[in-house]
């Protein structure tokens, strides 16, 4: 397949140029010598393809110093953009962005069982070309499509394999790269979700001004992504749950990875319900309102918030074996930023506050406050989407996850 695409037709030199431009932008030409170590000459020649592509534009004029007032180039905000997509178990999520990493258009639809990967495809691309053809955009605008989604992945072939917590058939082992190419006939770039998330609160998210940081995900699963000075740390095997399979209690309960005490047993979605309905059968809460089969997460986190004892007893137990491994993830990467997502973060106020707080008691790392938690992060609930198109620009600029930062 044979795209026409404006960032491969860049020189390595220029490539460096739009990155700096589009990460620290409006910047002067002056900034820009002194970052990249060019003469203004060759910086000047270097940047006029960009100009005339329209991928690079003149955005602002800047303060005088006593001479002329300079000019402050940035990325153009209207003539190409990135398409992100999130599919999680619970959810999928489109966006449209520009090349800020801006979002123009979005979508969202619960994964019920009726979404299998075809209808989940289907439903994504029939709403893309919608939303490009009520925004006049042409596909010759598209630089590109990035998909995070769960793991495990063969990410380099784009191929879904062995994905758990579906709740349609058909998920375990899917070509979602190729597909999705034959579909939209774009460029598809495919990863685990929380690299892509920690991608963009790093790039241009809350991550801005550090060289280390995580992104973890408390929902199904949990899910992590650590870039560290500078560099996306990737696991084995491309894994996105090395920190949810940290053994925390070698006699404990069975895991599905085979183990025996996995934080995933006990910090979890499916490890809280099933645990506090276990405990609902014997009597030990006055939560009686709603038939046992029928209670879901949600329930049990609104009801340790009303006070509720058994419920907050299960709740704070999850968050004090989820802050223990956030501590040993801690004394491994050395973060220097953590942001806490997925819903177990975003719906409890009790999980979040004594997840972190047992995180900065038992983490040496942190006893000095030398680490700074986020609930949320900049881009919240679409940060995974819109890391997915800030994944493309990286990926097309064929550049490691490299330290932007000066």
């Amino acid at each position: 397949m044979c795209y026409d695409n404006p960032l491969q037709t860049l020189t390595w030199d220029q490539k460096n140029i739009f990155s700096i431009i589009q990460k620290k932008g409006p910047i002067t030409k002056s900034q820009l010598t002194l970052l990249t170590k060019m003469k203004l000459t060759t910086l000047n020649r270097a940047m006029q393809p960009m100009i005339n592509h329209g991928l690079i534009v003149e955005a602002h004029i800047g303060e005088s110093t006593g001479g002329r007032k300079p000019i402050l180039y940035g990325v153009n905000p209207g003539k190409y953009y990135v398409i992100g997509i999130d599919i999680s178990r619970t959810y999928t999520q489109v966006v449209i962005t520009n090349l800020k990493m801006e979002i123009l258009y979005s979508f969202e639809f619960h994964m019920t069982p009726y979404y299998s990967p075809d209808k989940t495809i289907n439903l994504i691309t029939d709403w893309l070309f919608n939303a490009l053809d009520e925004a006049n955009i042409t596909i010759s605008q598209i630089i590109g499509v990035g998909l995070g989604t769960v793991g495990p992945l063969r990410r380099e072939e784009g191929i879904m394999v062995g994905a758990k917590g579906f709740n349609a058939p058909g998920w375990e082992y899917v070509h979602i790269k190729s597909i999705m190419e034959q579909k939209l006939k774009l460029p598809i770039f495919v990863d685990n979700g929380t690299n892509t998330a920690v991608l963009a609160e790093y790039f241009f998210g809350c991550g801005k001004d550090i060289s280390s940081m995580a992104y973890i995900n408390c929902g199904v699963g949990i899910r992590a992504g650590v870039i560290s000075s500078g560099h996306l740390v990737r696991t084995i095997n491309d894994a996105e749950d090395a920190l949810g399979h940290m053994i925390i209690d070698v006699d404990g309960d069975l895991c599905t990875c085979g183990n025996h005490g996995c934080i995933e047993c006990y910090a979890t979605i499916p490890a809280i319900v099933n645990k506090f309905i276990a405990c609902l059968k014997k009597g030990r809460s006055s939560m009686v309102s709603k038939v046992i089969s029928h209670i879901n997460y949600m329930d049990i986190l609104k009801a340790a918030e009303q006070g509720d004892a058994l419920a907050r007893e299960v709740i704070i137990d999850s968050a004090l074996i989820f802050g223990s491994g956030i501590a040993n993830y801690i004394n491994l990467v050395n973060p220097q930023l953590i942001v806490l997502s997925g819903p177990l973060v975003k719906y409890s106020d009790i999980f979040y506050k004594i997840s972190v707080e047992t995180a900065m008691k038992k983490s040496y790392l942190a006893r000095d406050n030398r680490i700074t938690f986020i609930r949320g992060g900049h881009y919240r609930d679409k940060v995974i989407a819109v890391g997915a198109a800030t994944m493309v620009i990286e990926e097309l600029l064929r550049r490691e996850y490299i330290e932007q930062k000066s």
